[in-house]
């Protein structure tokens, strides 16, 4: 090594905690991506939770001095019922029943200028559900679980649904998503 330069010993440490950095920080980043991967998997099986969906059909919407095809106005009390099963077309499992309060929020224009507060009864074989949540017209909507009674007592969690009742236009079918907790 003669003519060359000369790295100091000050110059390698220098470098060897780099390259050292260099490595601890690749491995981290390895270890967070990993993390991050489980914890997706994790969220997707949480233990304690179930995921049922049910589909809704003869979906009726009605409400005293309502005449079909008149929209609900601000302040009208109407009720929702359906028929629910766990697939298109097969055997009905249930029934389902909603009160709902249609309001004007102080929010003015726009998406959340009308909303509606509904309180949903999924009544079915093993036990009953109860939901509540608001909900924007013709889009999907997520409510709570607030309890249940037989195989559903303790029961918490959410959901998510369409619902097109054949009054205001729709198909008269409906679907629900649920993320139950089982509460035991």
């Amino acid at each position: 090594m003669e003519g060359g330069p000369k790295a100091s010993r000050r110059a390698i440490l220098r470098h060897g905690v780099v390259a050292l950095g260099a490595l601890a920080g690749a491995v981290g980043l390895s270890s967070a991506a990993e993390r991050v991967r489980s914890a997706t998997v994790l969220a997707s099986t949480v233990p304690g939770t179930t995921t049922l969906t049910l589909r809704g059909s003869e979906w009726h919407l009605a409400a005293s001095g309502l005449r079909r095809g008149d929209l609900p106005k601000r302040g009208d009390l109407v009720s929702l019922t359906g028929a629910l099963s766990i697939a298109p077309g097969s055997e009905k499992v249930g029934a389902f029943f909603a009160s709902v309060q249609h309001l004007d929020s102080p929010a003015g224009h726009g998406p959340y200028a009308t909303v509606q507060l509904e309180t949903h009864t999924f009544q079915l074989p093993d036990g009953t559900l109860f939901g509540m949540g608001t909900t924007m017209a013709g889009s999907e909507n997520t409510y709570a679980i607030v309890g249940g009674t037989g195989r559903y007592l303790g029961a918490s969690g959410s959901y998510t649904g369409q619902q097109s009742p054949i009054e205001t236009g729709g198909d008269g079918t409906a679907i629900f998503t649920l993320t139950l907790n089982s509460g035991r």
